[in-house]
């Protein structure tokens, strides 16, 4: 598992390599470039989690609260979810007028991947 509420560095990210460029395509939609997107990142509250497929329920129940709601929301209340890569899937959640959101990467053996909301 692995949250952060910055622009994610290719280096930081625990996904294989090859996810990176398809992961980054889906985060500046709407940006129109890297640059606009961190910046985005940088004025208004955006949360990146992924969920590798050794997450499952236990690993979730000892984060904290913030963490267990936001991840909650985002697996009630998608604005979309799209495939990423051939394992992952990405689903987005938009949590305020100013479109703070919070991003799901998970891995499509995560158990929590099933709880995704069809949107």
């Amino acid at each position: 598992m692995y949250v952060t509420i910055n622009w994610p560095d290719r280096q930081a990210l625990p996904i294989p390599e090859n996810l990176y460029d398809p992961l980054v395509k889906h985060l500046i939609e709407g940006f129109g470039s890297i640059a606009a997107a961190r910046q985005y990142w940088n004025d208004i509250p955006t949360v990146l989690i992924i969920l590798n497929a050794d997450d499952d329920h236990q690993t979730v129940k000892s984060e904290t609260d913030e963490f267990q709601t936001q991840l909650d929301f985002v697996l009630t209340y998608p604005e979309y979810v799209v495939p990423v890569g051939d394992d992952y899937q990405l689903a987005l959640a938009i949590f305020s007028d100013e479109g703070s959101g919070i991003y799901l990467l998970v891995h499509n053996d995560c158990p929590i991947s099933g709880e995704l909301t069809d949107v």
